[in-house]
């Protein structure tokens, strides 16, 4: 059960690499419950077809790999051109310049672009609302459509719905709101406070309701009126208490960058992927394979299964993320039955 929360990305482009055949024997253990794809991964898309599909023949038919990816569009996407993928927009500058209709062709070849490299998980679209005050310059407003929740969802929907329709997962992202942490990289910590706006939940409604919604991730900013103590990624009042509680979300929470410094430097490594875990977060994704001298596999199992004996996590906590987690992996295991 534990295992199926973890998630790692790594080194290599194929059979035979070093780190891939270690991942690969991670896998088929089941030490692990999914894949980050990188940059270190891709060359191609018939290559990074071929890596993945040897990592996903190493999982349980019954628990299949999450392979994911973080693909949004734009200049600074991983899926270059010149690597052989389709070169799609940011979401800014669809809005701005695209129809819905130019929009809806773009994500439909973003979407293929995944199938066929055999991605099933996309960390995207981003559902933040840009400030209603132009008080960034645009270029830093590149991962979010509009200031204004209708746009959003609309061109939410069309992603999401392009990547339904090529068997790809998505993953909406940041729930409440990323605050600048869009666009500094999550390397500070960001108090959102006074500039929050109620219709940042909008989009998340709207897709919760029309049961586009299957998975998020949690945003690490602070807002002191929703929680006054903690990050929301370690606050029970906004995973269980707002999300699930009052929106009725029943899918999957992801918690992602849990090293960097948008997180007070004074909770350790440990107390970050406990209280993550305690607050709701269901996966943990980790960008490298190895931290502290160890592989990221054996410390994060090491973690949990010493804070559930210590008392610090309950089995029925864990036992509620991996109920979630099968379901996530069963639709995911429909949806991507009828790709090529």
């Amino acid at each position: 059960m534990i295992a199926q929360m973890i998630m790692i990305g790594f080194d290599g482009t194929k059979e035979g690499d070093k780190w891939v055949d270690q991942i690969a024997k991670d896998i088929k253990r089941e030490k692990i419950g999914g894949v980050f794809i990188n940059e270190k991964n891709i060359q191609n898309p018939a290559q990074l077809k071929k890596l993945n599909e040897y990592l996903k023949a190493q999982a349980p038919k019954e628990l299949p790999l999450i392979v994911a990816a973080e693909h949004e569009g734009g200049t600074k996407s991983l899926f270059e051109a010149k690597k052989g993928f389709n070169e799609v927009p940011s979401a800014y500058e669809l809005f701005k310049n695209k129809d819905i209709a130019e929009t809806e062709e773009l994500y439909q070849k973003l979407s293929h672009d995944l199938a066929k490299s055999g991605i099933n998980v996309n960390f995207a679209p981003v559902l933040d609302l840009q400030p209603k005050k132009d008080v960034y310059e645009s270029s830093k407003l590149q991962r979010s459509y509009s200031s204004y929740e209708e746009i959003v969802t609309t061109y939410a929907m069309l992603f999401i719905n392009a990547l339904h329709a090529e068997g790809v997962m998505p993953v909406v992202k940041y729930f409440p709101t990323a605050g600048a942490n869009l666009w500094n990289n999550f390397s500070s910590e960001e108090d959102v406070t006074n500039t929050w706006r109620f219709e940042q939940l909008k989009p998340y409604y709207d897709l919760i309701a029309f049961g586009k919604m299957d998975a998020v991730v949690i945003s690490h900013v602070v807002h002191k009126e929703i929680d006054p103590k903690n990050p929301l990624l370690f606050s029970k009042l906004v995973i269980q208490g707002l999300l699930r509680d009052k929106m009725h979300f029943e899918g999957v929470v992801f918690a992602d960058n849990l090293r960097t410094n948008s997180i007070a430097s004074s909770m350790d490594f440990k107390q970050r992927v406990i209280r993550s875990i305690d607050a709701g977060a269901d996966i943990l994704v980790f960008t490298n394979y190895f931290a502290d001298n160890a592989s990221m596999t054996f410390t994060i199992n090491k973690i949990i299964t010493d804070a559930i004996k210590s008392g610090e996590l309950s089995s029925e906590r864990i036992a509620l993320s991996y109920e979630r987690i099968v379901n996530f992996k069963q639709k995911l295991s429909k949806r991507g039955s009828h790709v090529n």
